[in-house]
């Protein structure tokens, strides 16, 4: 397979003003590290290394780096971004012996539509990523082997569930329909004692009208 080439540049200064300077020259820091090799620090330019990880292996694109004291092939290990402006600040780039297998984690993409999902069902996704030991400018599915202690499912086509209007139960219908009926018997009977007692008074006034004085000796 190519492998594509990042042109770096060796960076002697070190810090938050030097690397702010940097990223308004438009560049980044950077580091590259792995086993047998020193550390060494760098810069590169983000417009090129994003150019290169929006190819179709991604964040395991194999990068050959050009411009430092000895030409290394790494992956990028880990990238910094801005929380937001998502803007690259820094990347971390590991070095890997083109000749010796590695262990790295790989999306998983599906493709197509299952007939399952085409009957109605729901695709569920339980991983979207799984290890995989290769070589690393093996190009899948050659030579790599999928790492796992016990088998393990990726997805499942699941039926939909359906959401159903909650019924009240009866005895609740029930109890509210009782509590208006107390209620309106209630006003009911406060109406007619009202009536009564006003009766009352009616009566009791027409009878003290109907008593004559009583009359006094000369």
């Amino acid at each position: 397979m190519d492998i594509p080439v990042l042109k770096v540049e060796p960076r002697e200064v070190k810090g938050k003003g030097p690397s702010a300077k940097m990223r308004r020259q438009g560049r980044i820091p950077a580091i590259c590290y792995g086993k047998a090799k020193e550390a060494i620090s760098l810069t590169v330019d983000p417009i090129e290394l994003v150019s290169i990880l929006r190819g179709p292996r991604g964040m395991n694109s194999l990068i050959k780096l050009e411009g430092s004291s000895d030409d290394r092939t790494v992956f990028v290990q880990e990238l910094q971004k801005h929380p937001v402006e998502r803007d690259i600040l820094h990347v971390d780039f590991i070095h890997v012996d083109p000749n010796k297998a590695i262990v790295r984690s790989v999306p998983v993409e599906f493709v197509g539509k299952s007939e399952g999902v085409k009957l109605g069902g729901v695709l569920q996704v339980t991983m979207r990523e799984i290890q995989v030991e290769t070589l690393p400018a093996t190009e899948l599915p050659d030579g790599v082997k999928a790492l796992f202690d016990r088998n393990y499912s990726i997805c499942a086509v699941v039926a939909p569930t359906e959401e159903k209007e909650e019924e009240k139960p009866e005895e609740e219908e029930g109890e509210g329909l009782e509590a208006a009926e107390g209620e309106e018997g209630a006003a009911e009977a406060k109406e007619g004692d009202e009536t009564k007692e006003g009766d009352e008074k009616k009566e009791e006034g027409a009878a003290d009208q109907g008593k004559k004085p009583d009359g006094k000796k000369k």
